[in-house]
């Protein structure tokens, strides 16, 4: 909504509107009324937020129709995303879309004749439409207007032949604008190969092989590193067989209360990957050699889940916990929001993280890591995350850049189980394939890896820079062009009044010649689908994803299934049940239905 002192600084010929005073009805249609007609479906998550174009459309058979599929667009309609709009999902329809279907989630703004439709849609764009709107946002996970909160908004109206000189300088400033966004983004995309490429050839023994030639006396073979290895876990073992020692003569001598220490386990005798496991492996210098991650692990670790944690435990600044969400460049972000009061995490003491540790990433996203140091101290593993306690003397840098890289990631992606979300086990992490290497070497790589990846993250600073430099170029356009100060004024232009009051005359007419339409016969009214919830409680409060998903009434609508799964977890009142998992299931029940 423009302020009054805004309003006052327009031009005299120009006017202020309703959006909806300036556009006109969209047509609302049911596709599935004929089934068998090929149509084009735009969704809200088919528009790069970037360019503000449509880039991903899908294709159905009218008896295919998602719930959704509801509007007829035309060439020029402005689409504008009721959910989140501070994403600014919005795009101009080309003509190729003309005449197809979008969805319900858009305020379809169809500008009226006398109206410059690209006019229009330029407006939407700007912070000014955009920041008028956060006062009428309902909701907090998918914060979203409704399509009247957006018709209701005011716009400047410019006499239409300005309209157009308007519309022509702002195509001209930002195809110039784009042009550099372009260059940029793909400079962007080129470093992120290039970090890949760093990490790649790192974890091969490439980006050392001068060096190791070099220094080819001072390093260790791959037997040798494996016999050592074996060593220090014996060592290990020997140290936590007499801790168990001492324990159990403790409990002994308090009459056997609580419950018997256990006996740790006996290691085994380590080796190398056989040539059955070293299949689609790249090949590694003389001295390193392939293992299993859990031969160079004390202990690998999932985070909490069912009713060790709960919901209710949550308080704010005391102990953080590290999910997903909170790993982000191979750091980590606490949320002091999400924290747990120190009697909880003495009862949860298993999941206590202590520096050179590696978190990680368990759902979603794959390679999400970062090591612990001395600032995470005592955090608690959060059940979206496990950690992994590498033997002493194996450095933890080495293996979170190497869970970050792309081969790992696509490796781990390939492992992990679940429908609902990627999810990764002990055993996967146990059996990930990694490389070994003499101490020496391993550190060698961190600096070249380190000095590589700070020149990267330098350049993609100073674009990212330079991308927001532009947005805010073109917010300052957008404010001149609809302040009136872009382009000059005509002295032959129409008042934009005239205008208007044409517009208002228009529709007068349509109104008084428009033919009654015949009320529509009403029809019995459908059984409604059920819930999540509902359909958990049909099925006895347990279920796989995928079932629950076919018989709810989000069976048309994956991802609003996914939206609203997710928060019923975050509500606590679903949960995914860790011990029924199966390859490719993931089952799902209702937090009192144990």
């Amino acid at each position: 909504m423009m302020s009054s002192s805004e309003e006052n600084e327009l031009p005299a010929s120009w006017a202020i509107a309703r959006i909806a005073d300036v556009t006109i009805p969209v047509e609302k249609i049911n596709p599935e009324s004929e089934p068998d007609k090929p149509f084009i479906y735009i969704d809200i998550s088919g528009i790069d937020n970037q360019t503000n174009r449509i880039d991903q459309v899908k294709t159905y058979q009218g008896s295919d129709a998602p719930s959704r599929a509801r509007q007829l667009v035309k060439y020029g309609d402005t689409l504008f995303s009721t959910v989140r709009t501070y994403l600014k999902n919005i795009a101009l329809v080309p003509k190729k879309f003309d005449n197809q279907v979008a969805s319900t989630g858009f305020s379809v703004l169809r500008a009226s004749r006398f109206i410059n439709n690209v006019y229009l849609f330029f407006y939407t764009l700007s912070s000014t439409f955009l920041q008028g709107l956060e006062a009428f946002q309902r909701g907090v996970s998918y914060p979203a207007v409704r399509d009247s909160d957006i018709r209701n908004q005011s716009i400047p109206i410019a006499p239409l032949d300005e309209q157009n000189r308007i519309v022509a300088k702002i195509e001209e400033l930002f195809s110039e604008l784009d042009k550099g966004v372009e260059y940029l983004k793909t400079a962007q995309e080129q470093l992120k190969v290039y970090r890949q490429s760093v990490l790649k050839y790192a974890f091969e023994g490439k980006l050392t092989k001068q060096w190791r030639e070099t220094y080819s006396d001072q390093l260790e073979t791959a037997n040798q590193l494996l016999e050592r290895i074996q060593q220090e876990r014996e060592s290990l073992y020997q140290q936590q067989l007499n801790e168990w020692e001492e324990s159990t003569k403790i409990w002994e001598e308090n009459g056997k209360e609580g419950k018997k220490p256990g006996k740790p386990q006996t290691p085994l005798n380590i080796s190398s990957l056989t040539e059955e496991e070293l299949v689609n492996l790249p090949d590694l210098p003389e001295t390193w050699c392939w293992i299993k991650f859990s031969v160079l692990s004390e202990r690998i670790q999932i985070g909490p889940f069912g009713s060790l944690l709960h919901r209710s435990d949550y308080v704010s600044n005391q102990v953080p916990i590290v999910n997903p969400v909170h790993i982000r460049n191979q750091k980590i972000e606490p949320d002091w929001s999400l924290t747990v009061t120190e009697k909880k995490v003495n009862e949860l003491s298993n999941y206590i993280m202590y520096p050179g540790d590696i978190v990680m990433g368990r759902r979603g996203e794959m390679g999400r890591c970062a090591v612990i140091t001395d600032e995470e101290r005592g955090f608690l593993c959060g059940s979206g995350s496990l950690f992994i306690r590498l033997l002493p003397g194996i450095n933890p840098i080495f293996y979170c850049y190497l869970l970050g890289s792309q081969r790992l990631k696509n490796y781990l992606s390939d492992q992990s189980v679940g429908t609902t979300m990627q999810n990764l086990n002990q055993e996967i992490i146990h059996n990930l394939p990694v490389p070994l290497c003499s101490p020496i070497e391993i550190q060698k790589i961190i600096e070249e890896v380190d000095r590589r990846t700070a020149l990267i993250t330098e350049v993609e600073n100073l674009i990212e820079k330079n991308l927001l430099s532009s947005e805010i170029l073109k917010q300052s356009i957008l404010k001149k062009a609809f302040s009136g100060q872009l382009v000059p004024q005509g002295s032959g232009d129409e008042n934009a009044a005239v205008l208007l009051e044409r517009i208002r005359e228009a529709r007068r007419h349509q109104q008084e010649h428009q033919v009654p339409v015949p009320k529509p016969r009403k029809q019995v009214a459908m059984k409604k689908n059920l819930s999540i919830i509902e359909v958990l409680q049909e099925l006895n409060g347990l279920a796989t994803a995928q079932d629950v998903w076919r018989r709810s009434k989000h069976q048309e609508d994956i991802e609003g299934f996914y939206a609203e799964l997710k928060k019923q977890i975050n509500n606590g009142v679903i949960e995914e049940v860790e011990e029924l998992r199966e390859e490719k299931k993931s089952y799902l029940r209702l937090r009192n239905a144990n």
